[in-house]
């Protein structure tokens, strides 16, 4: 068996070809020698045809053939011999020997057809150009195109790594070369192409230990090319090519993205286009996680410039694939395209900086994009309720009975409270008018309607919770409140209308009222300790407090990992289905503008307590084409982690429920929620909603999964099966808002809300 032992000959790093001149005694000597050491070398003689091409290249206009040209040819050799004439090459890695011509006319002769795109003058002031190299992917292309060109006369490389099988779908090589260094393949295949060219190699890549060496032993250099992947790397690199005025060239390898950056024309100039000026470059190598390096890198790679194959392919990576992906194609363009700048560059014809975009796609593609109806998503929308429209409907309600008015001041402030509550999606779907002495709580559609709020159900429960706030504020002003739900039974605008009463009594809920403003959602990560069996006590009791709703809590840890991945998977199926996904980034998540305005409707991006990475990853998933790829590749199930950990890391899952389905218990299970979420703040304990799940659930049932695929109806069902196995008898109550409780730190963002002209009117009439 040892035909196949992993034998690396003493050569196997070798990069540097032998020359020999069989004019001179010691080359021939030493010659002669190599070929009784290795009778077994390949020759490769060629001579006589490459001078031939010389002679041919003397007389363009004769362009002499046949015995015309023997004659021209054996004329330039003179006495010498054509054996003896130019030079040997030995290439010990391959155990070649190839006969060219010598330098001078080598070169002529291998740049003879790059005349007049390249002149002979230009030719040598490039001939003079060192050109360094970092990173060998994109980099191999671009040196190699560079080596072509004879555009340097000496290269730099350097790259720590080897070549492995997943590298050859863009660097152009052999499958006898894996293992080796990617700067030994790189160099032989330069030198192969071109023997008299220089190439410097650091194996170990760049390091703060050689950076001086790469950038100055031996002559400045020029032009760096940076296509490595350390994100450290890169910029210190650019600060040493600052401080030294050399000009950086970058690939991108997609969407033909170059970055150009002329250090050497703007000494000035901020490193990166000045894309991470706002961040601390001292502190790169610092940077240890993902998390930590995402905010320098986002910026670097162009988030919303980059292709929506590599956008879906990025929440991809750790899923399904290991790494971002390349195409050879791509890395192709990428050497043309830096080995052209660079030469022009060198050649002092390209003066500027920037980053360009050679999008082949967008240059070469169909005029008229296909149609596709992948994305299929419906307009929910209806018209705003105007003050006009509710003083209309307010006039055909009569409430019987004797109640006070309360001053303008005592209103705003219940209303104000109300307005306080949480809604889905923060939509604040509520509007109020102060009629005829009471008060009128009406549903503006245009602010809720939607695919996830099927049935107005959710905001049905943010009435429910809006209601909770009126009467414990309302009793904290010695008001008693009385309501009626649905008071026009043809008229679903008006959801209830309120009239108030001095209280003899003791406030209602006295002990929760200093809870309104306090209570908020907090998406922290909880310590997964658990409650207190008093607060669990506590917040069951308020649930059930005058009302048929019943508090279901879950403790155990299994089971709460079992709901962190039914919640997951629901949320990974929200994301993928066009139509949820659409709403959830046009109708809840808001980015903070560049002018600062306070988000007071939708849920703030910085409210969802996410680390970069994932706030990267929501950036990415916005676009409907990523989605629709994610769909057509199986994927997304990245998506999951997003809500997992959260979820695991509860203390504890509680879900309210009512008797059974219907608007007015729907709002009713509402009041009980923000009952036992007030409860859960004042004690220190988180409160995250993770009802979205039972929105969806809730279509499902009740319209048999329309208009979802047949996948996802088939998900849906068995996630909602999994979840109400979890939940002892839920399939005979009717589950209102399912939350999680956790012993978290404090929301690093409150959500805020429409100020209060906005959701109050008092009517003139």
């Amino acid at each position: 068996m040892l035909l196949f032992n992993n034998q690396q000959d003493k050569d196997n790093l070798c990069v540097k070809p032998e020359f020999f001149r069989l004019r001179e005694k010691e080359d021939k000597l030493r010659f002669e020698a190599l070929l009784k050491d290795k009778p077994h070398i390949k020759f490769y003689d060629q001579i006589e045809s490459q001078l031939d091409e010389l002679v041919k290249s003397k007389h363009p206009k004769n362009k002499p053939e046949g015995a015309r040209l023997v004659e021209l040819r054996n004329e330039h050799l003179g006495n010498c011999s054509p054996e003896e004439y130019g030079v040997w090459v030995y290439y010990p890695w391959n155990e070649r020997v190839v006969h060219l011509l010598d330098e001078t006319e080598f070169i002529e002769m291998r740049t003879n057809r790059n005349i007049y795109k390249i002149t002979r003058e230009e030719r040598d002031i490039l001939s003079r150009q060192k050109i360094g190299v970092v990173g060998l992917s994109v980099g191999q292309s671009v040196s190699v195109t560079l080596a072509m060109e004879r555009g340097f006369g000496e290269i730099r490389l350097a790259d720590f790594d080897v070549l492995e099988l997943t590298n050859l779908n863009r660097i152009r090589t052999g499958v006898h070369n894996l293992g080796i260094p990617k700067v030994v393949i790189v160099a032989r295949e330069i030198k192969e192409i071109d023997p008299f060219l220089k190439v410097t190699l650091f194996a170990d890549g760049l390091t703060d230990e050689n950076m001086d060496r790469f950038f100055t032993e031996g002559g400045k250099l020029d032009i760096v090319v940076d296509e490595c992947d350390g994100l450290d790397m890169k910029i210190l690199l650019r600060h040493k090519a600052k401080s030294l005025h050399i000009p950086v060239v970058m690939d991108a390898s997609d969407r033909g993205t170059l970055d150009v950056e002329r250090f050497d024309l703007e000494p000035d100039r901020p490193i990166l286009h000045g894309f991470i000026d706002h961040l601390d470059h001292t502190r790169i190598r610092e940077l240890k996680t993902n998390e930590e390096k995402i905010p320098y890198l986002i910026p670097m790679v162009g988030l919303t410039t980059m292709s929506d194959r590599l956008k879906a392919s990025m929440v991809e990576v750790g899923q399904s694939i290991t790494t971002w992906p390349q195409l050879a194609s791509a890395v192709v363009l990428g050497g043309a395209l830096g080995a052209d700048v660079c030469r022009r560059i060198a050649l002092d014809q390209y003066h500027e900086s920037g980053r360009y975009f050679v999008d082949l796609e967008e240059l070469v593609g169909d005029r008229k994009k296909p149609a596709s109806d992948d994305y299929r998503v419906k307009a929910y929308d209806v018209a705003e309720l105007t003050l006009t429209e509710m003083e209309r409907i307010a006039g055909n309600y009569r409430m019987g009975g004797e109640y006070l008015s309360p001053d303008k001041n005592a209103v705003s402030a219940i209303v104000t409270a109300a307005g306080l509550a949480p809604s889905g999606g923060n939509s604040q779907p509520w509007k109020w008018l102060f009629y005829n002495d009471q008060l009128f709580l009406f549903h503006d559609r245009k602010q809720s309607v939607s695919w996830m709020d099927f049935n107005d159900t959710a905001s049905y429960i943010s009435f429910g919770t809006s209601i909770e706030n009126l009467k414990i504020k309302a009793g904290e002003l010695g008001l008693e409140t009385s309501y009626e739900l649905f008071p026009l039974a043809d008229e679903k605008k008006l959801i209830g209308v309120f009239s108030f009463r001095k209280s003899m009594a003791a406030p209602y809920l006295g002990d929760l009222s200093t809870g309104l403003a306090l209570r908020l959602t907090n998406r922290k990560k909880g310590d997964m300790r658990p409650l207190e069996g008093s607060v669990i006590q506590k917040i069951s009791e308020h649930v059930s407090r005058g009302s048929e709703a019943e508090l279901q809590v879950i403790t155990d840890r299994e089971q709460i990992e079992r709901i962190a991945e039914i919640v997951s998977g629901v949320e990974r199926l929200r994301f993928l289905f066009p139509q949820a996904h659409h709403e959830l980034y046009t109708k809840e998540i808001v980015w903070p503008s560049e002018s600062g305005e306070p988000i007071v409707e939708g849920i703030d991006i910085n409210t969802l307590e996410l680390s970069e990475s994932d706030k990267t990853g929501l950036i990415v998933a916005s676009k409907p084409e990523v989605i629709n790829l994610l769909n057509r590749w199986g994927g997304g199930t990245a998506f999951e982690k997003i809500s997992k950990s959260s979820v695991a890391s509860s203390s504890a899952i509680a879900m309210v429920t009512m008797p059974e389905y219907s608007d007015k218990n729907f709002i009713k299970g509402g009041e009980a929620l923000q009952r036992a979420w007030i409860t859960a703040n004042l004690n220190g304990i988180a409160v995250q909603p993770i009802s979205g799940m039972l929105f969806m659930f809730d279509r499902l049932n009740k319209t048999n999964g329309e208009g979802m695929p047949a996948k996802m109806v088939a998900e849906l069902a068995e996630l909602q099966k999994a979840l109400f196995h979890i939940f002892n008898g839920i399939d005979q109550r009717c589950p209102i808002f399912i939350f999680r409780l956790s012993n978290a730190g404090q929301a690093s963002v409150r959500s805020l809300k429409k100020p209060l002209e906005e959701i109050l009117k008092f009517s003139a009439q």
